[in-house]
């Protein structure tokens, strides 16, 4: 099985710095228990090799965050919710 890269492996832009006052911004909380502090934790997507650019079967690691309280995922953080946001 292979493990592929969900970042594309391309070269990376250059990052344009844009000033952002963190005051005004809204804290993101744990949907369950209201909790503000996460961590990383991944979860897996294994990938048939009809769908694999290789052509065979495959493991996919996908980042996420979990709520450091409860171990709660909020829904925004899961792929499909972040992709039906960016349609």
């Amino acid at each position: 099985m292979g493990v592929y890269d969900i970042n594309g492996g391309g070269e990376q832009k250059p990052q344009q710095q844009v000033n952002i006052d963190l005051n005004q911004a809204t804290d993101v909380q744990c949907s369950n228990c209201g909790n503000r502090f996460f961590h990383e934790v991944t979860f897996f997507k294994k990938i048939s090799a009809l769908l694999s650019p290789t052509g065979q079967e495959g493991i996919l690691p996908i980042p996420t965050y979990a709520c450091l309280e409860c171990g709660n995922i909020n829904d925004e953080f899961l792929p499909s919710k972040r992709q039906q946001l960016n349609d």
